[in-house]
This record gives C-alpha cells, sequence and structure tokens, in this order.
C-alpha cells in the first residue's frame, strides 16, 4: 500500500485560518485517501521558521532579490519556449521591465523578504518530515488551496499515488492559472495510459519538460523530493525568490543536466484544487 504525508503551508495571521483544523483540506483529504488505501497523515506548519539574525533584510537584498526575480522569470520564459517565435516573450518583458522600475520607486520593503523566507522554509520543512517518515509520496498544500468535491478529488488523487515506479516524479493538482496563460499548453498532451479516476470529467497531462503551476498543491514523489532537496541546498539563500520561482530555477537546472526529462511531471486539468487567493476565496 503506497502511502502519503500531506504538508500544509499556513501561518498564524491567514485568512484561511480554516485550513488549519479539522475541516481544513488536509485533515479532510488525509481521511478520504486513508479510506482508499493510501497510508496517509497531515502536518500543519503555521511556525514562522527564519532567524532573522542569519541575513541582514535591508533595501539592498529587497532590490537585488526583485531583480534576481526578474532574472528567473526571463529564463523560465527562454525554458518553456525555446524555438518558437519570441513575440510574446518581448512584450511580456517590456512589460515586466517596467514594474520593475516601478518597484525601484515603490519597494515593498524587507518585509516582504522575510514573508518569502519564511514561506519558502516552511515548504522545504514539510518535504523533509514528509522523507523523514518514509512517505511514498508526499503531498504539499498551501492553506488557500480548496476542493469543491472531496469524492472527486481523493477517488482521482488516490488513484495517481498509487502509481508505481519512477514516473511521474511529480503532480501539479492546483487551478491557479490555466496551461495558456502559462503559456505552457504546447508543452503538455494527454498522457497515453493514466486516467482521472473520479467522477468528474478531468485529462492527465504530461509535459515534454518539467513545468508548474504555482506550488499551491503539487505532490512530490519521495525519490524525486531528495534529489530536489539536494539541489536545492546547492542555491543561494539570497538573493530571495518567490518559491514559485525558485523551484523552476531548481527544475531548469535539473533538466538541463538530464535529472529530469519527458513525462515526469503530470498536470491534471482541469484541476482538483483550486487556490482560492487568485479565485475568489
Amino acid at each position: 500500500m503506497n502511502s502519503c504525508f500531506i504538508g500544509v503551508v499556513s501561518h498564524g495571521g491567514s485568512r484561511f485560518t480554516g485550513s488549519q483544523g479539522p475541516k481544513g483540506l488536509g485533515h479532510r483529504l488525509t481521511g478520504a485517501l486513508t479510506a482508499r488505501g493510501i497510508a496517509t497523515t497531515v502536518a500543519i506548519n503555521t511556525d514562522d521558521l527564519f532567524d532573522d539574525s542569519t541575513i541582514s533584510l535591508d533595501e539592498g537584498l529587497v532590490q537585488s532579490s526583485l531583480d534576481a526575480e526578474h532574472r528567473v522569470m526571463d529564463q523560465w520564459e527562454s525554458y518553456l519556449n525555446v524555438g518558437r517565435p519570441g513575440i510574446r516573450s518581448l512584450a511580456t518583458r517590456s512589460l515586466r521591465r517596467a514594474r520593475r522600475l516601478q518597484q525601484r520607486v515603490s519597494s515593498p520593503g524587507p518585509a516582504m523578504v522575510r514573508r518569502l523566507l519564511n514561506i519558502e522554509a516552511s515548504h522545504v520543512d514539510l518535504l523533509r518530515r514528509g522523507l523523514e517518515i518514509g512517505a511514498d509520496w508526499i503531498l504539499v498544500l498551501e492553506d488557500d488551496a480548496e476542493t469543491a468535491d472531496l469524492e472527486d478529488c481523493a477517488t482521482g488523487l488516490a488513484a495517481l499515488l498509487a502509481i508505481s515506479g519512477a514516473q511521474p516524479a511529480y503532480i501539479n493538482i492546483s487551478r491557479s492559472f490555466t496551461p495558456e496563460e502559462l503559456g505552457i499548453a504546447h508543452l503538455l498532451a494527454a498522457e497515453p495510459v493514466q486516467t482521472w479516476a473520479g467522477p468528474v470529467p478531468r485529462v492527465v497531462l504530461s509535459a515534454s519538460k518539467p513545468v508548474t503551476n504555482t506550488v499551491c498543491a503539487i505532490a512530490y514523489r519521495a525519490q524525486f523530493v531528495a534529489r530536489l532537496l539536494d539541489r536545492w541546498e546547492s542555491m543561494p539563500v539570497t538573493p530571495v525568490v518567490p518559491i514559485d520561482w525558485k523551484l523552476n530555477q531548481a527544475l531548469m537546472a535539473m533538466h538541463a543536466v538530464g535529472d529530469l526529462g519527458p513525462s515526469d511531471c503530470w498536470l491534471v486539468e482541469p484541476a482538483p484544487i483550486v487556490q482560492q487567493s487568485i479565485h475568489g476565496g
């Protein structure tokens, strides 16, 4: 029987505090997956794990971090669009540069960096805890993750988590942005063998190279988490980029050395879990 560790990233001041209790998606999915043959445990992380004494949080770090985020965005867009026309790329990069100039005038301040570091620390902590208990899969949910149909979500997810072998390495299961909005639709194709087992019509898609749809809800195979964390430790802590983009940075590096390839990344469309902070929760 496969096993799953569910980690929920939250904090004391969250407007999604319901996610921390027994009615939160993490706890509800734990019961539903266990009932479907996936031995599941859950942990809710509300701690601020970043140690302020280790890094000087000043305006210089804020600006260098914003520069780093924009560089990763440019790298990601190039990575997604190798060999494709660059008209859209030029337009989006121009918009990003205009936004970056505005940030130099209206800085978000050191609080932004502290928040990003705490979010990253929480994600990494939960990934490590999933490895420590020996789970086959580690599902990390941010506290704005929710589903409109628990039975469908649990049935479909249980079937995916029962897959043996090395692929996929991870599965994106949140509805944050559409593949078209993310610019990844051209990299996706229906998985020829695996279908969605839940009653709601959904398609399991396989990606020709690793992609993401925010870190709101991703199921990671444990073997991949071990490799991902090794890569993570080799990356600098500063300048600080949002965890979504730091994950993208790690995936690009792993893909470049052949550590990730076609069919290592799956997505479910439409996804069974909705990111409420984007979709009106």
